[in-house]
């Protein structure tokens, strides 16, 4: 299988065959090496994924668990970059393997591997803007569990806010990414998508999932987050201060610019302020 540059070959394909909307993910690595890298590309002709993925090209770190680009390919009808290989499996593939008994224990181990890096990105003023299951991995060896963060295809500087529009459902964003009020977010933002990642951890479902896309999206934005029958009271407790949202009377496009932003910011300013706020308490749950 070819890839747009000459000096990888491919290992195998990461992307499914038949997805082609945000472009094409391999598994590659350099001839004579066995050093594993990951290359995303996208056709020029696909504006939606060479936005994104031109995006995600502005986020590189020298950070464990963050995402390193060492390459960037342009060519007349190609846009590719390659990044180092972050070993491991999603979290929604670990999570099937995590006996019930040991869930508490085990989410405390992802939140302590996440803090830094999650602390790492707030220093540099930075939202991921797409924290779900398939974006978290996690690599387990000899007892030791670590984390990786992946996709920065949507994050945004806070000081750079982008001008974009929201074209696909975001299951586990908060109400101010899905509305595209970027303007509105902050640190608590990623925050919200973490604690509903971990909702569906526990409860074994996404919450306001629904075969209707808009009817979704109207659910997510306006409908109350309740506590799961059965669900732990302690983890609830912690989730549902990161799970704050304003609980809206009437449509959003109803509303002003400045109300919708002023009604956002207040709901966003009731949750956690960061991702180590969360992790402390999650850190005291039994």
């Amino acid at each position: 299988m070819e890839t747009p540059h000459n000096d990888y070959t491919v290992v195998k394909q990461l992307s499914s065959v038949k997805s082609k909307r945000f472009g094409q993910v391999f598994l590659v690595k350099k001839p004579f090496s066995e050093e594993l890298f990951v290359l995303k590309t996208v056709e020029k002709s696909n504006e939606l994924g060479l936005k994104q993925l031109l995006n995600e090209a502005q986020f590189s770190f020298d950070s464990r668990g963050l995402p390193e680009i060492i390459d960037i390919v342009d060519s007349a009808d190609q846009y590719s970059i390659v990044k180092k290989y972050a070993p491991g499996i999603s979290l929604s593939e670990f999570w099937l393997s995590v006996k019930k008994r040991h869930r508490v224990t085990k989410l405390k181990e992802i939140v302590l591997s996440l803090e830094p890096i999650f602390s790492a990105l707030e220093k540099n003023k930075i939202i991921h803007g797409d924290v779900k299951p398939e974006n978290i991995i996690i690599y387990e060896t000899s007892g030791k569990l670590e984390c990786s963060l992946i996709d920065f295809g949507l994050a945004f500087y806070l000081n750079q806010i982008p001008n974009r529009k929201t074209l696909f459902q975001l299951a586990y964003s908060a109400p101010e990414i899905i509305l595209n009020r970027l303007n509105c977010a902050n640190y608590s933002t990623d925050v919200f998508s973490f604690c509903l990642v971990t909702h569906r951890l526990f409860s074994g479902k996404l919450l306001f999932s629904n075969s209707n896309p808009a009817l979704q999206t109207q659910l997510q934005i306006t409908y109350p987050i309740e506590r799961p029958f059965l669900f732990k009271k302690n983890l609830w407790r912690v989730l549902e201060k990161g799970l704050v949202k304003h609980q809206f009377r009437k449509p959003p496009n109803k509303y002003s610019s400045e109300e919708l932003d002023t009604l956002l910011m207040d709901a966003a300013g009731k949750r956690y302020s960061s991702f180590n706020e969360l992790a402390k308490e999650i850190s005291k749950i039994y």
